[in-house]
């Protein structure tokens, strides 16, 4: 009796790509987080930099800071921040705070969040540096 050979894959060769596979998940899902938290934390960044430079013109045409309503500024629709700056007439602070806490990353122990703000100095302070801080 003959036997036809059978084509196809051994179960050694599938557990080798199985194998690859998971190594190369693991080394990637890490980067990915990485790179998906620097790209939140853009938004705050950009969006404190837009409110320092209306803040600058706004105070330029009526000598006082205004709030964020009075200088137009309004977040981004999925915006992952929220924006706060109580105004006292020849002073401003700006604050980003992380509200969304879905994203915790792998090579964090905390998920506390991001909070950053700037003044009328254009001074950036980062009070929780949550996201980036791993």
């Amino acid at each position: 009796m003959k036997f036809k050979s059978k084509e196809g894959f051994s179960l050694i060769e599938l557990m080798v790509v199985v194998a690859i596979i998971g190594i190369l998940s693991a080394v990637g899902v890490p980067k990915y987080q990485v790179f998906k938290a620097k790209a939140i934390v853009s938004e705050a960044q950009s969006s404190l930099a837009q409110i320092y430079t209306v803040q600058q013109g706004y105070f330029m045409d009526k000598d006082t800071y205004g709030d964020l309503s009075a200088i137009g500024f309004a977040a981004p629709s999925n915006a992952k921040y929220s924006y706060t700056m109580p105004t006292t007439g020849d002073k401003f602070t700006a604050d980003a705070k992380y509200t969304n806490s879905g994203l915790k990353l792998a090579s964090c122990s905390s998920s506390s969040g991001d909070q950053r703000t700037i003044d009328q100095d254009k001074t950036i302070v980062i009070t929780t540096n949550g996201l980036l801080g791993c």
